[in-house]
């Protein structure tokens, strides 16, 4: 439990507490009410994430005189007080109102050292509005890292239409709330996709400020907050969740595929086509011109659009792309890439051979070819079974964590998804068990050499040199 976390026993500690604090969340609950017991959870946390904050909890029935100083006549019922006064207060079980007036009024930067008395009759401040300072919170000198970790938030909570954040994976659930939610929507025929929250600490902290919910799982529809587990669960029980679910899909659903088949006749308008800011002959920006003058050296015939005169297709394509900036050069409608992907294919002189690739205009490449150029692009390569998120044999997750522990960056291939690069890989380099770790297109060794030189503390000095050697 968390140190500034207090259960109020008497009148007189609780004279005690306040009087020794400037600010002060305090929780009126009762045994009986079960809202009361999810929202404990979320006070408990967010006593955690506001440690000199004092957090007190008041059995409202038990300790009548305080409740009715404050006003208090249902239960959840949650004061916010500072500087002698109530400045704000939520009643009834609502997360998110409770989270967004704690950190609103709180931040990260109040000091205990002060004191409060119980409020006058009046209770809540006439403008709810005291210190707007705290709000700033010291920020300055992180914004640009706020603003990178907001784009990844928002690009995570869209990439499907119903997206859990959990902890764990569906197939091993690593909390008791998120294997329910899990079972939940699968017994509603839900389809959805899902984020492991204990894989990136970024995320898992970052998506309570997004969605202003302070626990997990998380279940997003169409990038908006459905609910936590408690309200998955009341949805299941009385027959509700999966019309919920669509109706949150389908409540822009119209305006969204017209957009999308819109966007689908553009990109098959033409084999090549870029879409940019402005057009060929008269670009408006340097990042589009790069990439003109790259298309024109090879002499690739494209059209283009100019996403300048149309804000719907130019905020559509983003997510239709998942890319968020222009411009963008898609071949028979995917998506190759933006300015430094296609500046950096033609430095390397790749970029016509990967368009005739993507055409279809030229010869099918062997599975040698193709293996060789895996390990051409990729210094550290580890082929294995499963992804690193999902493993699907113990000897590759341990290969898994033993790189992840050396903090070596490295990508990977899951074998199991391509039996003539599985086969290849074998006959090639003579060696018939999976996984096997490549560095700089040499074969360094399976499970058994990698886990013996990591415990030799070998591993990282061997690809550092085998790295090196190839510059």
């Amino acid at each position: 439990m968390a140190h500034n976390l207090k259960t109020i026993q008497s009148d007189a500690e609780f004279r005690k507490e306040t009087a020794a604090t400037k600010f002060a969340a305090i929780h009126f609950w009762a045994p009986w009410c079960e809202p009361c017991k999810h929202m404990d959870i979320v006070f408990e946390e967010l006593a955690k994430e506001h440690p000199v904050t004092q957090f007190l909890r008041v059995e409202a029935e038990e300790l009548s005189d305080i409740s009715e100083e404050y006003g208090v006549t249902a239960v959840p019922f949650f004061a916010i007080v500072k500087d002698d006064k109530v400045v704000d207060q939520v009643e009834g079980a609502d997360a998110a109102s409770l989270t967004q007036k704690v950190s609103k009024h709180f931040g990260s930067g109040a000091s205990v050292r002060g004191s409060i008395a119980p409020p006058s009759s009046s209770r809540l401040a006439s403008n709810g509005t005291a210190s707007t300072s705290v709000a700033t919170n010291g920020t300055s000198g992180t914004d640009t890292s706020h603003k990178t970790l907001e784009t990844r938030l928002d690009k995570l909570v869209h990439s499907a239409p119903v997206m859990l954040f959990m902890k764990g994976s569906p197939a091993e659930a690593r909390c008791g709330f998120s294997a329910k939610v899990v079972e939940a929507l699968k017994q509603a025929g839900v389809e959805f996709k899902h984020f492991d929250i204990l894989s990136d600490d970024a995320v898992r902290q970052g998506l309570k400020g997004f969605t202003q919910w302070p626990t997990y799982p998380q279940l997003l529809v169409n990038g908006e907050l459905l609910g936590g587990c408690d309200i998955v669960m009341e949805m299941q029980q009385d027959g509700s969740l999966k019309t919920a679910v669509q109706e949150a899909l389908g409540s822009d659903q119209g305006d969204k595929s017209a957009l999308q088949q819109r966007l689908k006749q553009l990109l098959d308008s033409s084999p090549v086509i870029l879409f940019m800011k402005g057009n060929p002959d008269a670009p408006r920006c340097g990042f589009s011109q790069k990439v003109v003058s790259a298309l024109r050296s090879i002499k690739v015939p494209f059209n283009s659009f100019d996403i300048l005169t149309d804000e719907e297709v130019r905020q559509g394509l983003k997510e239709y792309s998942q890319w968020p900036t222009y411009p963008q050069l898609y071949v028979k409608g995917e998506l190759l890439g933006g300015c430094d992907v296609i500046l950096e294919m033609q430095q390397d002189g790749e970029l016509k051979q990967s368009i005739e690739d993507a055409l279809g205009e030229s010869e099918p490449q062997g599975v040698e070819q193709r293996i060789h150029k895996l390990l051409k692009d990729n210094p550290v390569m580890l082929f294995m079974k499963g992804t690193p998120e999902e493993p699907r044999c113990g000897f590759s997750q341990r290969v898994v964590a033993t790189l992840k522990a050396t903090q070596e960056p490295f990508e990977t291939f899951d074998i199991l998804s391509d039996e003539d690069v599985r086969q290849g890989l074998k006959k090639m380099f003579d060696w018939p068990t999976f996984p096997q770790l490549y560095v700089s297109g040499e074969l360094l060794g399976g499970c058994d050499i990698i886990t013996e030189m990591a415990s030799s503390g070998d591993l990282q000095e061997t690809i550092e040199e085998m790295k090196n050697r190839m510059l």
